[in-house]
Protein backbone atom coordinates (compact mmCIF):
# COMPACT_ATOMS: atom_id res chain seq x y z
CA UNK A 1 0.00 0.00 0.00
CA UNK A 2 1.30 3.92 -0.60
CA UNK A 3 2.24 6.39 1.62
CA UNK A 4 -1.30 7.82 3.77
CA UNK A 5 -2.88 4.16 2.56
CA UNK A 6 -3.76 5.03 -0.42
CA UNK A 7 -3.92 2.38 -2.82
CA UNK A 8 -0.97 2.22 -5.92
CA UNK A 9 -2.50 1.66 -8.97
CA UNK A 10 -0.37 0.86 -12.21
CA UNK A 11 -1.58 2.30 -15.74
CA UNK A 12 -0.37 0.58 -18.32
CA UNK A 13 -0.87 1.77 -22.20
CA UNK A 14 1.78 1.75 -25.17
CA UNK A 15 0.44 5.53 -25.88
CA UNK A 16 1.70 7.99 -23.64
CA UNK A 17 -0.92 9.94 -23.89
CA UNK A 18 -3.68 7.49 -23.04
CA UNK A 19 -0.92 6.73 -19.79
CA UNK A 20 -1.34 10.69 -19.15
CA UNK A 21 -4.99 11.03 -19.74
CA UNK A 22 -5.98 7.46 -17.24
CA UNK A 23 -3.50 8.93 -14.10
CA UNK A 24 -4.73 11.73 -13.87
CA UNK A 25 -8.48 10.35 -14.15
CA UNK A 26 -7.76 7.89 -11.47
CA UNK A 27 -5.70 10.64 -9.17
CA UNK A 28 -8.36 13.77 -9.34
CA UNK A 29 -10.37 11.19 -7.41
CA UNK A 30 -7.71 11.60 -4.51
CA UNK A 31 -7.55 8.01 -3.43
CA UNK A 32 -5.08 7.06 -5.12
CA UNK A 33 -1.58 7.36 -6.56
CA UNK A 34 -0.67 5.97 -9.64
CA UNK A 35 2.06 4.48 -11.87
CA UNK A 36 2.79 4.91 -15.24
CA UNK A 37 4.03 2.32 -18.05
CA UNK A 38 3.91 2.24 -21.95
CA UNK A 39 5.31 -1.26 -21.79
CA UNK A 40 3.53 -4.13 -19.93
CA UNK A 41 6.84 -6.17 -19.96
CA UNK A 42 8.45 -2.94 -18.12
CA UNK A 43 5.51 -3.60 -15.59
CA UNK A 44 6.08 -6.68 -14.70
CA UNK A 45 9.65 -5.92 -14.08
CA UNK A 46 8.68 -3.15 -11.80
CA UNK A 47 6.03 -5.29 -10.33
CA UNK A 48 8.95 -7.79 -8.73
CA UNK A 49 10.12 -4.75 -6.66
CA UNK A 50 7.03 -2.60 -6.22
CA UNK A 51 3.38 -5.26 -6.29
CA UNK A 52 0.43 -2.69 -6.77
CA UNK A 53 -2.89 -2.96 -5.19
CA UNK A 54 -4.31 -2.34 -8.50
CA UNK A 55 -3.56 -2.44 -12.18
CA UNK A 56 -5.54 -0.73 -15.17
CA UNK A 57 -3.96 -2.55 -18.89
CA UNK A 58 -4.34 -1.66 -21.87
CA UNK A 59 -5.86 -4.62 -24.22
CA UNK A 60 -3.93 -4.15 -27.51
CA UNK A 61 0.13 -3.24 -26.97
CA UNK A 62 3.00 -4.15 -29.03
CA UNK A 63 5.26 -6.03 -26.99
CA UNK A 64 2.99 -7.75 -25.06
CA UNK A 65 -1.16 -7.52 -24.75
CA UNK A 66 -3.41 -7.24 -21.84
CA UNK A 67 -4.71 -10.90 -21.71
CA UNK A 68 -0.67 -12.05 -22.14
CA UNK A 69 0.20 -9.48 -19.03
CA UNK A 70 -3.18 -11.13 -16.93
CA UNK A 71 -1.79 -14.39 -17.38
CA UNK A 72 2.02 -13.71 -16.19
CA UNK A 73 1.09 -11.11 -13.23
CA UNK A 74 -1.71 -14.00 -11.99
CA UNK A 75 1.08 -16.41 -11.84
CA UNK A 76 1.97 -14.35 -8.96
CA UNK A 77 -0.46 -12.19 -7.72
CA UNK A 78 -3.33 -14.25 -7.47
CA UNK A 79 -5.82 -11.10 -5.70
CA UNK A 80 -4.84 -7.80 -7.05
CA UNK A 81 -7.39 -6.95 -8.80
CA UNK A 82 -6.80 -6.03 -13.05
CA UNK A 83 -9.42 -3.91 -15.01
CA UNK A 84 -8.37 -4.16 -19.13
CA UNK A 85 -9.29 -1.15 -21.11
CA UNK A 86 -10.23 -1.32 -25.04
CA UNK A 87 -10.99 0.60 -27.80
CA UNK A 88 -11.22 -1.88 -30.00
CA UNK A 89 -12.75 -4.49 -28.67
CA UNK A 90 -14.07 -7.20 -30.45
CA UNK A 91 -16.58 -10.06 -29.66
CA UNK A 92 -15.19 -12.66 -27.27
CA UNK A 93 -12.03 -10.05 -26.01
CA UNK A 94 -14.13 -9.60 -22.54
CA UNK A 95 -14.36 -13.31 -22.36
CA UNK A 96 -10.69 -14.03 -23.13
CA UNK A 97 -9.57 -11.60 -20.56
CA UNK A 98 -11.83 -12.46 -17.80
CA UNK A 99 -10.26 -16.38 -18.81
CA UNK A 100 -6.69 -14.95 -18.39
CA UNK A 101 -8.16 -14.08 -14.48
CA UNK A 102 -8.81 -9.70 -15.35
CA UNK A 103 -11.18 -8.52 -12.62
CA UNK A 104 -13.22 -6.24 -14.83
CA UNK A 105 -12.97 -5.01 -18.83
CA UNK A 106 -13.96 -1.61 -19.54
CA UNK A 107 -14.07 0.14 -22.89
CA UNK A 108 -12.68 2.95 -23.99
CA UNK A 109 -12.87 6.10 -23.56
CA UNK A 110 -13.34 5.48 -20.13
CA UNK A 111 -15.86 7.22 -18.02
CA UNK A 112 -13.94 8.36 -14.80
CA UNK A 113 -16.25 8.26 -12.34
CA UNK A 114 -17.03 5.04 -13.47
CA UNK A 115 -13.16 3.70 -13.83
CA UNK A 116 -12.60 5.49 -9.88
CA UNK A 117 -15.93 3.45 -9.37
CA UNK A 118 -15.04 0.23 -10.35
CA UNK A 119 -11.26 0.45 -8.63
CA UNK A 120 -12.97 0.85 -5.17
CA UNK A 121 -15.02 -2.13 -5.49
CA UNK A 122 -12.56 -4.35 -6.85
CA UNK A 123 -10.00 -3.30 -3.94
CA UNK A 124 -13.16 -3.93 -1.41
CA UNK A 125 -13.34 -7.37 -2.61
CA UNK A 126 -9.04 -8.10 -2.38
CA UNK A 127 -9.43 -9.06 1.62
CA UNK A 128 -12.39 -11.67 1.12
CA UNK A 129 -10.24 -13.12 -2.34
CA UNK A 130 -7.53 -13.45 -0.31
CA UNK A 131 -9.19 -15.31 2.16
CA UNK A 132 -10.61 -17.73 -0.37
CA UNK A 133 -6.94 -18.63 -1.60
CA UNK A 134 -6.42 -21.61 0.47
CA UNK A 135 -9.64 -22.92 -0.66
CA UNK A 136 -9.42 -22.46 -4.75
CA UNK A 137 -6.52 -24.10 -4.80
CA UNK A 138 -5.47 -26.92 -7.99
CA UNK A 139 -6.89 -29.41 -5.46
CA UNK A 140 -8.94 -28.55 -2.40
CA UNK A 141 -7.52 -28.93 1.23
CA UNK A 142 -9.62 -29.90 3.74
CA UNK A 143 -7.85 -28.26 6.28
CA UNK A 144 -8.62 -24.75 4.58
CA UNK A 145 -11.59 -24.92 6.04
CA UNK A 146 -10.36 -24.26 9.65
CA UNK A 147 -11.83 -25.73 12.77
CA UNK A 148 -11.50 -28.66 15.01
CA UNK A 149 -15.46 -28.69 15.84
CA UNK A 150 -17.62 -32.08 14.85
CA UNK A 151 -20.14 -29.59 12.76
CA UNK A 152 -16.96 -28.20 10.94
CA UNK A 153 -15.33 -32.10 10.22
CA UNK A 154 -18.31 -32.34 8.94
CA UNK A 155 -19.09 -29.80 6.49
CA UNK A 156 -15.36 -31.03 5.10
CA UNK A 157 -16.92 -34.34 4.48
CA UNK A 158 -19.71 -32.70 3.13
CA UNK A 159 -17.51 -30.88 0.53
CA UNK A 160 -15.09 -33.86 -0.29
CA UNK A 161 -18.62 -36.45 -0.54
CA UNK A 162 -20.47 -33.61 -2.86
CA UNK A 163 -17.05 -32.94 -4.85
CA UNK A 164 -16.54 -36.71 -6.08
CA UNK A 165 -19.92 -36.77 -7.79
CA UNK A 166 -20.08 -34.78 -11.17
CA UNK A 167 -22.72 -32.16 -11.29
CA UNK A 168 -24.79 -33.26 -8.35
CA UNK A 169 -26.70 -30.11 -6.86
CA UNK A 170 -25.88 -29.19 -3.32
CA UNK A 171 -28.11 -26.65 -1.37
CA UNK A 172 -26.28 -24.67 1.39
CA UNK A 173 -28.11 -23.34 4.00
CA UNK A 174 -27.19 -20.98 7.13
CA UNK A 175 -27.01 -17.49 8.63
CA UNK A 176 -25.94 -14.35 7.33
CA UNK A 177 -22.04 -14.54 7.17
CA UNK A 178 -21.84 -18.66 7.59
CA UNK A 179 -18.93 -19.03 4.78
CA UNK A 180 -21.24 -20.37 1.75
CA UNK A 181 -19.63 -18.61 -0.52
CA UNK A 182 -16.47 -19.97 0.40
CA UNK A 183 -17.89 -23.88 0.60
CA UNK A 184 -19.12 -23.40 -2.80
CA UNK A 185 -15.37 -22.56 -3.79
CA UNK A 186 -14.27 -25.15 -2.17
CA UNK A 187 -16.83 -27.88 -2.93
CA UNK A 188 -15.81 -26.30 -7.12
CA UNK A 189 -11.99 -26.66 -6.54
CA UNK A 190 -12.05 -30.04 -4.85
CA UNK A 191 -14.02 -31.32 -8.35
CA UNK A 192 -12.44 -33.07 -11.25
CA UNK A 193 -13.20 -29.73 -13.27
CA UNK A 194 -11.87 -27.14 -10.71
CA UNK A 195 -9.52 -25.72 -13.74
CA UNK A 196 -13.05 -24.77 -15.39
CA UNK A 197 -14.81 -21.71 -14.24
CA UNK A 198 -16.60 -20.75 -11.41
CA UNK A 199 -19.81 -18.65 -12.03
CA UNK A 200 -21.32 -16.82 -8.99
CA UNK A 201 -24.96 -14.63 -9.02
CA UNK A 202 -26.80 -13.05 -6.92
CA UNK A 203 -30.19 -13.75 -6.77
CA UNK A 204 -31.49 -10.47 -4.65
CA UNK A 205 -29.41 -8.22 -6.55
CA UNK A 206 -31.11 -7.95 -9.65
CA UNK A 207 -35.03 -7.77 -10.97
CA UNK A 208 -36.93 -10.49 -12.37
CA UNK A 209 -36.45 -9.47 -15.97
CA UNK A 210 -32.42 -9.11 -15.79
CA UNK A 211 -32.16 -11.94 -13.33
CA UNK A 212 -33.58 -14.28 -16.07
CA UNK A 213 -30.99 -12.50 -19.14
CA UNK A 214 -28.09 -12.62 -16.64
CA UNK A 215 -28.74 -16.26 -16.51
CA UNK A 216 -29.61 -17.54 -19.85
CA UNK A 217 -29.05 -15.02 -22.36
CA UNK A 218 -30.66 -13.49 -24.82
CA UNK A 219 -30.51 -12.96 -28.56
CA UNK A 220 -30.14 -9.97 -30.50
CA UNK A 221 -33.36 -7.87 -30.81
CA UNK A 222 -34.99 -9.70 -28.18
CA UNK A 223 -36.12 -6.48 -26.54
CA UNK A 224 -35.25 -3.23 -27.01
CA UNK A 225 -31.74 -2.46 -25.51
CA UNK A 226 -30.71 -6.03 -26.54
CA UNK A 227 -28.14 -4.82 -29.59
CA UNK A 228 -26.51 -7.99 -29.45
CA UNK A 229 -26.33 -11.34 -28.41
CA UNK A 230 -25.63 -12.27 -25.00
CA UNK A 231 -24.29 -15.69 -23.79
CA UNK A 232 -25.94 -16.00 -19.97
CA UNK A 233 -24.14 -17.34 -17.17
CA UNK A 234 -25.29 -20.65 -17.59
CA UNK A 235 -23.38 -20.88 -20.65
CA UNK A 236 -20.39 -18.78 -19.17
CA UNK A 237 -20.37 -21.57 -16.54
CA UNK A 238 -20.59 -24.48 -19.04
CA UNK A 239 -18.70 -27.78 -17.84
CA UNK A 240 -17.93 -25.98 -14.53
CA UNK A 241 -20.05 -24.81 -11.15
CA UNK A 242 -22.84 -21.73 -11.47
CA UNK A 243 -23.08 -20.80 -7.46
CA UNK A 244 -27.11 -19.16 -6.46
CA UNK A 245 -26.68 -17.36 -3.89
CA UNK A 246 -29.60 -15.83 -2.14
CA UNK A 247 -31.68 -18.59 -4.20
CA UNK A 248 -34.55 -17.69 -1.61
CA UNK A 249 -35.09 -14.05 -3.53
CA UNK A 250 -35.43 -16.03 -6.96
CA UNK A 251 -39.22 -14.74 -8.18
CA UNK A 252 -41.35 -17.92 -8.74
CA UNK A 253 -41.61 -17.49 -12.63
CA UNK A 254 -37.91 -17.48 -12.87
CA UNK A 255 -37.91 -20.64 -10.26
CA UNK A 256 -39.95 -22.91 -12.97
CA UNK A 257 -37.29 -21.52 -15.97
CA UNK A 258 -34.72 -23.00 -13.33
CA UNK A 259 -36.36 -26.12 -12.74
CA UNK A 260 -36.82 -26.80 -16.13
CA UNK A 261 -32.73 -26.69 -16.88
CA UNK A 262 -32.27 -28.80 -13.91
CA UNK A 263 -34.22 -31.48 -14.98
CA UNK A 264 -33.18 -31.25 -18.39
CA UNK A 265 -30.01 -29.33 -18.92
CA UNK A 266 -30.92 -27.47 -21.80
CA UNK A 267 -32.52 -24.16 -21.90
CA UNK A 268 -33.39 -21.25 -24.36
CA UNK A 269 -32.07 -17.72 -24.45
CA UNK A 270 -34.41 -15.08 -24.25
CA UNK A 271 -35.99 -14.46 -27.87
CA UNK A 272 -34.61 -18.05 -29.29
CA UNK A 273 -36.51 -20.56 -31.08
CA UNK A 274 -33.31 -23.16 -30.66
CA UNK A 275 -32.33 -24.56 -27.32
CA UNK A 276 -29.24 -25.07 -25.59
CA UNK A 277 -27.59 -27.33 -23.49
CA UNK A 278 -24.99 -26.69 -20.36
CA UNK A 279 -23.41 -29.46 -18.59
CA UNK A 280 -22.55 -27.87 -14.82
CA UNK A 281 -23.12 -28.29 -11.16
CA UNK A 282 -25.33 -25.77 -9.68
CA UNK A 283 -24.96 -24.90 -6.17
CA UNK A 284 -27.32 -22.85 -4.61
CA UNK A 285 -27.37 -21.17 -0.98
CA UNK A 286 -29.62 -19.26 1.57
CA UNK A 287 -30.03 -17.75 4.70
CA UNK A 288 -34.27 -17.65 4.49
CA UNK A 289 -35.83 -21.14 5.20
CA UNK A 290 -37.22 -22.04 1.88
CA UNK A 291 -38.37 -25.40 3.39
CA UNK A 292 -40.77 -23.70 5.39
CA UNK A 293 -41.26 -21.16 2.15
CA UNK A 294 -42.06 -23.99 0.21
CA UNK A 295 -45.04 -25.67 2.35
CA UNK A 296 -46.78 -22.17 2.11
CA UNK A 297 -46.39 -21.72 -1.80
CA UNK A 298 -43.60 -19.19 -1.52
CA UNK A 299 -40.78 -21.20 -2.98
CA UNK A 300 -41.55 -23.63 -5.54
CA UNK A 301 -41.50 -27.20 -3.51
CA UNK A 302 -40.51 -28.90 -6.99
CA UNK A 303 -37.45 -26.51 -6.94
CA UNK A 304 -36.43 -27.36 -3.29
CA UNK A 305 -36.34 -31.28 -3.75
CA UNK A 306 -34.59 -31.16 -7.01
CA UNK A 307 -31.70 -28.55 -5.31
CA UNK A 308 -31.89 -30.31 -2.47
CA UNK A 309 -30.12 -33.15 -3.76
CA UNK A 310 -26.92 -32.05 -1.25
CA UNK A 311 -27.67 -30.14 2.04
CA UNK A 312 -26.08 -28.72 4.67
CA UNK A 313 -26.88 -26.37 6.94
CA UNK A 314 -23.72 -24.06 8.06
CA UNK A 315 -23.56 -23.77 12.30
CA UNK A 316 -23.48 -20.56 13.29
CA UNK A 317 -19.92 -18.60 14.92
CA UNK A 318 -21.83 -18.87 18.36
CA UNK A 319 -22.32 -22.57 17.97
CA UNK A 320 -18.74 -23.35 17.36
CA UNK A 321 -16.96 -21.44 19.94
CA UNK A 322 -14.36 -23.32 20.66
CA UNK A 323 -13.18 -22.91 16.46
CA UNK A 324 -12.84 -18.76 17.12
CA UNK A 325 -9.38 -18.55 18.59
CA UNK A 326 -8.14 -20.68 15.63
CA UNK A 327 -10.50 -18.64 13.08
CA UNK A 328 -9.23 -15.50 14.36
CA UNK A 329 -5.57 -15.99 13.91
CA UNK A 330 -6.05 -16.72 10.46
CA UNK A 331 -8.26 -13.53 9.84
CA UNK A 332 -5.06 -11.96 11.96
CA UNK A 333 -2.84 -13.61 9.45
CA UNK A 334 -4.25 -12.45 6.39
CA UNK A 335 -5.02 -9.32 7.49
CA UNK A 336 -1.19 -8.33 8.32
CA UNK A 337 -0.18 -10.53 4.75
CA UNK A 338 -2.51 -7.61 2.83
CA UNK A 339 -1.93 -4.22 5.37
CA UNK A 340 1.73 -5.50 4.72
CA UNK A 341 2.57 -5.63 8.40
CA UNK A 342 4.02 -7.73 10.73
CA UNK A 343 1.69 -10.49 12.38
CA UNK A 344 0.97 -9.74 15.67
CA UNK A 345 -0.14 -12.05 18.53
CA UNK A 346 -3.52 -12.04 19.69
CA UNK A 347 -4.32 -10.72 23.30
CA UNK A 348 -5.21 -13.57 25.36
CA UNK A 349 -7.85 -11.38 27.16
CA UNK A 350 -8.98 -10.22 23.68
CA UNK A 351 -9.33 -14.35 22.28
CA UNK A 352 -11.89 -14.82 25.72
CA UNK A 353 -13.91 -11.44 24.81
CA UNK A 354 -14.34 -12.76 20.97
CA UNK A 355 -15.26 -16.51 22.20
CA UNK A 356 -17.79 -14.56 24.56
CA UNK A 357 -19.16 -12.45 21.78
CA UNK A 358 -22.82 -13.72 20.42
CA UNK A 359 -21.25 -12.74 16.78
CA UNK A 360 -24.99 -12.01 14.92
CA UNK A 361 -22.61 -11.43 11.44
CA UNK A 362 -20.67 -14.75 12.28
CA UNK A 363 -17.28 -15.18 10.46
CA UNK A 364 -18.08 -12.18 8.36
CA UNK A 365 -18.14 -9.99 11.22
CA UNK A 366 -14.98 -11.51 13.22
CA UNK A 367 -12.86 -11.10 10.05
CA UNK A 368 -14.40 -7.14 10.24
CA UNK A 369 -13.74 -6.79 13.64
CA UNK A 370 -10.08 -8.44 12.81
CA UNK A 371 -9.54 -6.25 10.02
CA UNK A 372 -10.58 -3.16 11.67
CA UNK A 373 -8.22 -3.89 15.13
CA UNK A 374 -5.33 -4.30 12.63
CA UNK A 375 -5.55 -1.19 10.82
CA UNK A 376 -5.14 0.79 13.75
CA UNK A 377 -2.55 -1.47 15.71
CA UNK A 378 0.85 -0.46 16.02
CA UNK A 379 1.83 -3.47 18.50
CA UNK A 380 3.28 -6.66 18.50
CA UNK A 381 0.20 -7.74 20.46
CA UNK A 382 -3.03 -6.90 19.04
CA UNK A 383 -5.65 -5.96 22.15
CA UNK A 384 -9.39 -6.11 20.68
CA UNK A 385 -12.00 -4.45 22.63
CA UNK A 386 -14.56 -3.07 20.46
CA UNK A 387 -16.80 -5.61 19.81
CA UNK A 388 -20.16 -3.75 18.77
CA UNK A 389 -23.22 -3.99 21.00
CA UNK A 390 -25.35 -7.42 20.82
CA UNK A 391 -28.13 -7.76 18.73
CA UNK A 392 -30.96 -6.65 21.33
CA UNK A 393 -33.64 -9.72 21.62
CA UNK A 394 -36.57 -9.55 20.18
CA UNK A 395 -39.59 -8.90 22.77
CA UNK A 396 -43.21 -10.25 21.90
CA UNK A 397 -44.49 -7.74 19.70
CA UNK A 398 -41.34 -7.44 17.71
CA UNK A 399 -39.44 -4.70 19.07
CA UNK A 400 -36.19 -4.40 20.54
CA UNK A 401 -35.77 -3.68 24.50
CA UNK A 402 -33.88 -0.51 23.35
CA UNK A 403 -32.66 1.03 20.47
CA UNK A 404 -36.60 1.33 19.00
CA UNK A 405 -37.76 3.57 16.20
CA UNK A 406 -40.98 5.20 15.64
CA UNK A 407 -42.92 4.26 12.34
CA UNK A 408 -45.76 6.49 11.47
CA UNK A 409 -48.97 4.51 10.60
CA UNK A 410 -49.82 4.40 7.21
CA UNK A 411 -46.65 3.77 5.37
CA UNK A 412 -45.95 1.32 2.31
CA UNK A 413 -43.64 -1.09 3.01
CA UNK A 414 -41.07 0.52 0.83
CA UNK A 415 -41.09 3.52 2.98
CA UNK A 416 -40.70 1.21 6.63
CA UNK A 417 -37.86 -0.65 5.10
CA UNK A 418 -36.30 2.70 3.74
CA UNK A 419 -36.55 4.56 6.96
CA UNK A 420 -35.22 1.25 9.15
CA UNK A 421 -32.30 1.25 6.59
CA UNK A 422 -31.63 4.54 7.01
CA UNK A 423 -31.81 4.13 10.70
CA UNK A 424 -29.51 1.48 10.80
CA UNK A 425 -26.83 3.29 8.57
CA UNK A 426 -27.40 6.49 11.08
CA UNK A 427 -26.59 4.36 14.11
CA UNK A 428 -23.41 3.15 12.70
CA UNK A 429 -21.98 6.42 11.25
CA UNK A 430 -22.71 5.20 7.80
CA UNK A 431 -21.14 1.63 8.05
CA UNK A 432 -22.49 -0.30 4.99
CA UNK A 433 -20.32 -3.06 5.86
CA UNK A 434 -21.38 -3.50 9.71
CA UNK A 435 -25.43 -1.94 8.74
CA UNK A 436 -25.30 -5.51 6.47
CA UNK A 437 -24.07 -7.96 9.22
CA UNK A 438 -26.82 -5.80 11.71
CA UNK A 439 -29.79 -6.14 8.95
CA UNK A 440 -28.27 -9.88 8.32
CA UNK A 441 -27.56 -9.40 4.54
CA UNK A 442 -25.02 -9.23 2.20
CA UNK A 443 -23.25 -6.20 1.31
CA UNK A 444 -24.37 -6.88 -1.98
CA UNK A 445 -27.97 -7.10 -1.09
CA UNK A 446 -28.01 -4.02 0.78
CA UNK A 447 -26.37 -2.36 -1.96
CA UNK A 448 -29.18 -3.74 -4.49
CA UNK A 449 -32.08 -2.38 -1.72
CA UNK A 450 -30.78 0.92 -0.86
CA UNK A 451 -30.70 1.10 -4.86
CA UNK A 452 -34.54 0.34 -4.69
CA UNK A 453 -34.83 2.50 -1.97
CA UNK A 454 -33.22 5.96 -3.36
CA UNK A 455 -31.19 5.52 -0.44
CA UNK A 456 -27.77 5.19 -2.50
CA UNK A 457 -24.95 8.36 -2.12
CA UNK A 458 -23.79 10.26 -5.82
CA UNK A 459 -20.15 8.48 -5.06
CA UNK A 460 -21.25 4.92 -4.53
Amino acid sequence: MSPLNHPLVFIIDDDPDQVALLTAQVERARRFVTKGFTSAVKALEHIATEPPDAVVCDLVMPDIDGIEFTRRLRETHASVPIIIATASGSEGDGERAFAAGATDFVSKPVDPASLTARLRKSLDDVPAKELLTTAVRQKFDPHAIVGAHPRIRELRRFIEGVAEVPNVSALLLGESGTGKNLVARAIHAAGARSNVRFVEVNCAALPANLLEAELFGYEKGAFTDAKQTKRGLVEEADGGTLFLDEIGSMPLELQAKLLTFLESRTFRRIGATREFHANLRVIAATNSDIANEARKGTFREDLFYRLNVASIVLPPLRTIRSDIPELARLFVQRAAEYFRKPVPELDPASIERLQSHDWPGNARELRNVIERAMIFSRDPVLVIEELGPARPAPSANGEGTDGAIAVPRGLTLDEVERLYIRATLDELGGNVQAAADRLGVSRKVLWARRKRLGLLADDE
